[in-house]
């Protein structure tokens, strides 16, 4: 007996269309309701008021200063936190005998050298003084430093002072000294302008660097040449 299977396979194949046919009502239904909803919302909104500024303006948020048009210039009308920086008692006086890099600094007439562990020099000063005599040739300015890292220059300008302390237009003298990193001392030595000393007070003014500015000047020290001695009467 031969049974036909046509009408169940058209069966089958027309339950497919009739899902896809009834998803598509679906969705074109489901459209359009959202579409009349929104509409609806956008026509019961107030009109937005022009002359009410938003909360931030495009200028007024520039460099995160909401409530400025520009950056706010403090410097301007207020004085600058850092104007009475140089005034303050903390910092040493450049007038004065330099620190830092220092642990110590003396005028002398001569030094002694002796070898260190770290394979450098310390230099010692002999007879140190801050006065001195018109005959003698010259006058060191010897120093000890911390220990360092990196090699570097210290710089020292000599000049002729009056007993006010007026500063000298020019410089006498410069001399300069290379300090290795295994260098913990050296010295300065300084020339009489012409050969010859005047009796009077000079000073000398001490940079660290390569190079003599305001700067990397860390301090001034000084000497005073004294008058020749007065030579004793002949009875």
């Amino acid at each position: 007996m031969v049974v036909s299977r046509k009408p169940f396979t058209t069966i089958c194949m027309k339950q497919p269309l009739l899902v896809i046919q009834r998803n598509l009502w679906m969705g074109i239904l489901m459209a359009v309701l959202l579409l009349t909803m929104l509409g609806t919302a956008l026509g019961s909104d107030s009109s937005v008021q022009t002359d009410s500024p938003s909360v931030f303006q495009p200028k007024e948020t520039q460099h995160g200063f909401s409530q400025y048009d520009t950056p706010p210039d403090h410097f301007s009308d207020v004085p600058s936190l850092y104007d009475s920086y140089s005034q303050s008692p903390l910092i040493p006086s450049l007038d004065n005998k330099p620190g830092g890099v220092f642990l110590g600094l003396d005028f002398a007439e001569s030094f002694e050298v002796k070898p260190t562990t770290r394979g450098g020099h310390t230099h010692i000063p002999v007879r140190p003084t801050d006065t001195f005599l018109p005959h003698v040739t010259s006058v060191y300015l010897v120093f000890t430093v911390h220990e360092h890292l990196s090699s570097y220059q210290i710089i020292g300008r000599l000049f002729s002072e009056s007993e006010t302390g007026m500063d000298a237009p020019q410089w006498l003298d410069e001399d300069i000294v290379d300090l290795a990193t295994e260098d913990e001392s050296g010295f300065l030595k300084f020339f009489p302008p012409d050969g010859v000393w005047q009796p009077g007070r000079y000073r000398v003014e001490i940079f660290v660097g390569y190079i003599a500015n305001d700067v990397n000047k860390l301090g001034t020290m000084r000497f005073t040449i004294a008058p020749h001695p007065a030579a004793p009467a002949v009875p």
